[in-house]
């Protein structure tokens, strides 16, 4: 609190550096990154896109997960005998998974937005509904072009996981809204595979094996982790030589 001025506050008051504030949205963050963890561990790491395909030989589906943390243990078994619900119950999980992937990123911006200054301005009292990470890091990204702000160490990590949200940020947007607002399951058997098929097209095709749906939560739960990892010391690090002043 010491390290930035009230000045994010004059735009909105949830943007006020608030310590505990900043603890609840980590710890929050912690809780979701877990839940998808153990979404993906359960169905789709070991996905039948046989029976997803319509195959009802390898009935019925059984996965068996044991997820521990600390001295805590937790187990899931799971038995299903039937092609449809078990369709269901991937479609569902997947939907899940990606709601919570998006709202970690949303809240990832937050922390972001309280500790570095607020990059995203707006009229006082007509905030954006949320700020997904997608705008976030090109309005960022303006401001360095434009000489507002100077590369740092928040720069410099997001830019070593440029490549990765180029690939999968907008993919995940897109069924972030078509989850909440539309009706489409957005998820089709190609008779071999399960697979994505509301996709941004600028960076995946319709062939790309990348949009299988196991590779895909594993590639977002893979580099989502590494983000995390990187985010929180690199905030630190942005503002470890500003004192009672907002870093520029």
């Amino acid at each position: 609190m010491s390290k930035t001025t009230a000045l994010n506050e004059q735009f909105d008051a949830k943007f006020k550096v608030d310590v505990a504030v900043l603890t609840e949205i980590m710890t929050c963050v912690e809780a979701k990154f877990h839940k998808c963890e153990m979404i993906y561990n359960a169905y789709f790491e070991y996905i039948d896109h046989a029976v997803l395909a319509g195959n009802a030989a390898s009935l019925p589906v059984q996965m068996n997960c044991t997820f521990t943390d600390g001295t805590a243990s937790f187990q899931e078994i799971i038995t299903c005998d039937d092609k449809a619900f078990y369709r269901d119950l991937i479609d569902t999980n997947f939907q899940t998974f990606i709601l919570m992937v998006a709202s970690i990123y949303e809240n990832l911006v937050h922390v972001t937005e309280i500790i570095s200054k607020k990059v995203i301005v707006y009229m006082k009292k007509k905030p954006p509904i949320s700020a997904p990470l997608h705008d976030f890091l090109e309005h960022l990204k303006l401001l360095v072009n434009l000489g507002y702000r100077k590369t740092n160490e928040l720069d410099t990590c997001l830019t070593t996981f440029a490549p990765y949200f180029q690939t999968y940020l907008l993919t995940t947007n897109r069924l972030r809204n078509s989850f909440i607002h539309g009706y489409a399951r957005n998820l089709a058997s190609d008779g071999f595979n399960y697979r994505i098929t509301n996709f941004d097209p600028a960076a995946f095709t319709a062939g790309s094996p990348q949009l299988n749906i196991d590779l895909f939560s594993k590639n977002i739960l893979d580099n989502t982790r590494d983000f995390i990892a990187a985010l929180y010391p690199a905030l630190e690090k942005t503002i470890r030589h500003h004192t009672k002043r907002v870093p520029v």
